[in-house]
């Protein structure tokens, strides 16, 4: 397996973690951004990686990860993935505490260590946001989930995954005892401030746009989409 530094790891599972949200080639200045360097910095390492022929760099364009590049990507969000289960199920570790661990801990380059957590963990096929976990071969579950925002009132749903990991924002859902699994009911949304109101365990809570859409749902007794309710 070709030898990289951890920083050049850093920014190809970054790559990947943008392209996935877009379907679009990455700007330098978004990497820069989730990187918390400087463009002129990511311009550089691009090259690096572009010489290793792990990206595809376009000017004006953008960054996307060739076949080599993305296979690297899977395995390092593999193990980010795993580990961030372990660190919660077995070491007791809370959801919050868990992304600065997990990405160091997916360096350690062992497929046998990672094999074992696997399988101690009985094959999950999410992580503790409700991301998917690539299998060995880079392959996993995409399921249908929608923003909390897009959900028509009266809706009971289940709440399947969170798109931001920011500490900020995991202390506040635990604060009002949202987790994954957790099921809610939109009741109102208030004009004049966008924000939602929803039952919850039978309390009624209300949580602001920026909050709501940050959740991810799908219905629990329905697939359709929101677009055609």
């Amino acid at each position: 397996m070709m030898q990289l530094t951890e920083s050049e790891e850093d920014h190809i599972r970054v790559i990947f973690n943008l392209f996935e949200r877009t379907g679009q080639a990455v700007n330098t200045n978004a990497i820069a951004d989730q990187m918390n360097t400087s463009a002129a910095s990511v311009t550089d390492m691009i090259k690096r990686l572009s010489n290793k022929q792990l990206v595809t760099y376009r000017k004006y364009y953008g960054v996307t990860l060739n076949a080599q590049g993305n296979s690297i990507a899977t395995n390092l969000i593999r193990k980010n993935r795993l580990w961030k289960v372990m660190l919660t199920k077995q070491l007791n570790f809370k959801w919050n505490e868990v992304e600065k661990l997990a990405d160091q801990l997916e360096h350690i380059h062992s497929d046998k260590l990672i094999d074992e957590i696997e399988q101690k963990l009985d094959s999950p096929k999410y992580d503790i946001y409700g991301d998917p976990i690539p299998d060995k071969n880079g392959k996993f579950i995409l399921r249908s989930q929608y923003p909390l925002t897009e959900v028509s009132f009266g809706q009971q749903v289940t709440i399947v995954g969170i798109s931001n990991h920011e500490d900020s924002f995991i202390s506040y859902l635990d604060t009002q005892n949202i987790h994954i699994g957790s099921e809610v009911i939109i009741l109102e949304k208030f004009e004049f401030d966008q924000s939602f109101l929803i039952l919850h365990k039978g309390i009624e809570k209300q949580l602001s746009k920026m909050i709501a859409k940050n959740i991810l749902v799908r219905y629990k007794n329905r697939i359709t989409h929101p677009s055609n309710v």
